[in-house]
């Protein structure tokens, strides 16, 4: 199967019933059936780009669950991590190539690897998907401990991915990429007083 029938598949088994889910995620599954038979037209000037999508999601296989009872074993996505990021590193415009979905919104139970995806996502903003140039990353939250919590996700996964080795530094606070100097770091309203000139590409925040 594709991507797309991955995620297709996914949306049918949400819309029957065959998946538990609530009405916003509902409506999000019709609105990918949706724009999938509309995509690229003169309303709607947004593809599905399976290939970018895809180098997300090799991506995440590169790392490892760090908890419970798939520990040690590498990250394999499950269907709500397909349709979530499949939805977007898979859309974009037609003639500008510029990604359609700029925030995303992910509200789960407990125990679900938000952190460790939240991570991942992080990661792949900072050392992978970019053009050259200096990206900054930062996770985001009201107190510092928890806007950690991500960051510290990060770093142990990072650790443990033999294949990237020498590819980053971790020093004060940060994830760094050594080629461009682009760096992921924690960031809380407790930074306020040194928060002027901060250009993010990617912010994570946790408990919005």
């Amino acid at each position: 199967m594709t991507l797309t029938d991955i995620m297709v598949e996914y949306c049918n088994q949400v819309l029957t019933g065959d998946i538990v889910a609530c009405k916003k995620h509902k409506w999000s599954c019709s609105r990918f059936l949706r724009d999938l038979e509309r995509q690229g037209t003169e309303d709607f000037p947004y593809v599905f780009n399976e290939e970018k999508a895809l180098l997300f999601f090799d991506w995440m296989r590169l790392f490892k669950h760090t908890k419970g009872p798939l520990a040690g074993q590498h990250k394999e996505p499950a269907d709500i991590e397909i349709f979530i990021f499949g939805n977007i590193y898979g859309w974009y415009h037609k003639d500008t190539g510029y990604r359609r979905f700029k925030k995303a919104y992910w509200q789960v139970a407990r125990k679900n690897a938000k952190s460790q995806d939240l991570a991942i996502v992080g990661l792949y903003e900072t050392l992978a998907n970019h053009k050259g140039g200096k990206a900054e990353t930062y996770c985001g939250a009201t107190k510092t401990e928890q806007a950690k919590i991500v960051w510290e996700e990060a770093e142990t996964i990072l650790r443990q991915c033999k294949l990237l080795e020498g590819k980053y530094e971790i020093k004060y606070g940060r994830i760094i990429h050594k080629k461009t100097g682009s760096f992921m770091r924690a960031l809380s309203k407790e930074d306020r007083k040194e928060a002027d000139g901060f250009s993010p590409k990617c912010a994570i925040i946790d408990e919005y």
